[in-house]
């Protein structure tokens, strides 16, 4: 049975823990799910503020800047946020993972689907500062964002590809979730998250940032969020092989390292 096929004959199961996880992140919050929207829009406030009052990014053509930096960002966030939990979600599972009969990929996946929640609950941010951009003559309106879930998929495979290799290569290495986050600490940087490629002067330096296939991913979902184009084709073909990859051998690993999950949690 494929990955995929177990994960959609627990579906019932995952769907439950997705809202365990859920309430458990806000139990005893007085705003509860306003948060996933709250967050992000005390980031985009800050991001606002920093950048049109304390300096002025050099990045030409991608005003409002904050707004720029905002439409890429909400993708990293779900991405590095997902995998950083997933090298914990076997471990912290593990009782239940003992005590009741269902797979351990269910956990990674449940992990990963908690934080797409929380990007989705984000997006009303996205659109309603595009609109409040649009109305100031600040930024034409992307109407190409209802689009936006097609650059989202690639982003949920390639991060469900790589939260399943993690989440049990990090029962057997416990130092992986500190890795993780130094790794993706590089990635954020090496990604065109708060620049473009075509802002990049140096040739060399452009086809080192292209070897990152977070490139790609990137650029497509801002293209639709924010600058209102679909990506040249290639985008989408690194996007979605990148993503594609992941997933094969993110999964390739989970399958290997299978049998050892529970006596190693």
């Amino acid at each position: 049975m494929t990955t995929f096929r177990l994960l959609w004959r627990y579906r019932t199961l995952i769907g439950v823990l997705v809202r365990r996880e859920l309430n458990a992140r806000y139990r005893a919050s007085v705003l509860g799910y306003l948060w996933s929207m709250l967050n992000p829009l005390l980031l985009l406030l800050v991001y606002t503020v920093v950048f049109t009052t304390v300096f002025t990014p050099r990045v030409a053509g991608e005003n409002p800047y904050a707004l720029f930096l905002f439409s890429g960002l909400l993708p990293w966030l779900f991405f590095s946020s997902a995998l950083l939990d997933s090298a914990i979600t076997l471990v912290d599972n593990g009782p239940l993972l003992a005590k009741v009969m269902c797979p351990p990929e269910v956990f990674p996946a449940v992990t990963v689907l908690a934080h797409l929640v929380h990007h989705i609950l984000a997006l009303p941010v996205l659109l309603a500062a595009l609109v409040a951009a649009h109305l100031l003559g600040l930024h034409p309106f992307p109407w190409t964002v209802v689009f936006l879930p097609l650059a989202l998929a690639p982003w949920v495979v390639l991060t469900a590809g790589l939260a399943f290799g993690i989440a049990a290569l990090a029962v057997h290495f416990r130092d992986l979730r500190d890795i993780v986050g130094n790794v993706l600490n590089l990635l954020f940087f090496a990604s065109p998250i708060i620049y473009s490629l075509h802002s990049i002067g140096s040739p060399l330096v452009l086809r080192i940032l292209r070897l990152n296939p977070l490139a790609s991913l990137v650029t497509v979902y801002r293209d639709l969020a924010f600058t209102g184009t679909f990506s040249p084709p290639v985008e989408w073909v690194i996007a979605w092989g990148s993503a594609l990859a992941a997933w094969l051998v993110g999964s390739w690993i989970f399958n290997r390292l299978r049998d050892t999950l529970v006596e190693a949690v």
